[in-house]
């Protein structure tokens, strides 16, 4: 799937930001990725975002890195996958999130595994917002 396939799911910068050298180039060009690959660069991102890392918006994120250190208890999964729920509906619109579940993962005492259900809304599209400024003319 590609850019022209789904415009709606956007392009922009390969996560992590590269450089790659085209054939035949003498400069490199910024690596940008698009359609499914950049929806789901984009949702790493997200979750790996601190809440409150972000100046001009602070309730970006869902910090999962503060787990690390946790225990692998039920309440912790739950946390869990109720941070990386939240994240997912509040910032990334052009998801549908199915589930999101949090489990520790078998034998691994070390691991916590979150599987989490999503569509990629089709049926979404640009919106934009026209807010009319009345001036009144000269008297």
């Amino acid at each position: 799937m590609t850019y022209g396939d789904d415009p709606h799911l956007g392009r922009g910068w390969g996560f992590p930001p590269r450089w790659d050298l085209a054939e035949g180039a003498a400069a490199a060009v910024l690596a940008t990725s698009d359609g499914v690959p950049h929806v789901q660069e984009a949702m790493r991102v997200l979750l790996r975002t601190e809440v409150g890392a972000r100046v001009m918006r602070p309730t970006l994120g869902a910090g999962v890195d503060r787990y690390v250190f946790e225990p692998r208890t039920t309440d912790v999964c739950y946390r869990l996958a109720h941070d990386v729920e939240r994240a997912l509906l509040l910032w990334e619109p052009r998801v549908i999130v199915d589930a999101v579940e949090a489990v520790p993962a078998g034998e691994a005492d070390e691991r916590i595994d979150v599987r989490i259900a999503y569509r990629l809304d089709r049926h979404s599209r640009p919106d934009n917002l026209v807010i009319p400024f009345f001036v009144a003319g000269p008297s």
